[in-house]
């Protein structure tokens, strides 16, 4: 045996120690997976997140603006009827439809013991009284009441015509397609007063 050893020697040929397979383990490739798989989850979890966030932002700005577009299309209008004054509320005879519309108080909708029943418009309309297409489910509402100077902020309100400012409040909702209920998306509300 010793002369076998010598020999190998003389060669120079070593004992190598048993060679390990190349490739992971089980254990390794384990771990490798559930680290990958983490953060798959957390990619999907971020992206969801984001489309929430993204359906909030889109519906609040489009809620935005429906509100902003009642508010620019009657900002210039005088609080009651140029012709009529305050002896008539809410639209005048010959005033069938918001086209006709020419002062603040015809947007009371019907009158009844002094309060306004308020408008909806659905499908919504633009500051140019036109219906605004591609926008199902949504619907302006809008309620005109006066009020006093010195609580503008109250619910309680005076009878229409009766003092020298008027709030006007829009509200806009949306409801998805199968819902059941209309959410509220966003409320404007501004204060005229006489000039």
């Amino acid at each position: 045996m010793t002369q076998v050893l010598n020999r190998q020697q003389a060669i120079g040929i070593r004992r190598q120690p048993p060679r390990r397979s190349a490739g992971f383990t089980l254990i390794e490739a384990a771990l490798a997976t559930v680290i990958v798989g983490t953060g798959v989850l957390a990619i999907v979890s971020a992206q969801q997140a984001y489309h929430k966030k993204n359906d909030w932002a889109q519906r609040s700005s489009t809620g935005f603006f429906l509100a902003n577009e009642l508010r620019e299309m009657t900002l210039t209008l005088p609080m009651h009827d140029p012709l009529t004054a305050d002896t008539t509320v809410g639209p005048e005879a010959n005033e069938d439809n918001v086209r006709a519309f020419d002062d603040l108080d015809d947007f009371a909708g019907v009158v009844s013991a002094g309060k306004g029943a308020g408008l909806a418009f659905n499908p919504p309309i633009n500051a140019l009284r036109q219906q605004i297409d591609g926008l199902p489910g949504w619907q302006q509402t809008i309620v005109v009441d006066s009020i006093l100077a010195d609580n503008i902020s109250s619910t309680f309100v005076q009878p229409l015509g009766t003092t020298d400012l008027m709030r006007a409040t829009v509200t806009v909702t949306y409801q998805p397609p199968g819902a059941q209920q209309a959410t509220t998306i966003n409320r404007l509300v501004w204060v005229v007063g006489e000039d």
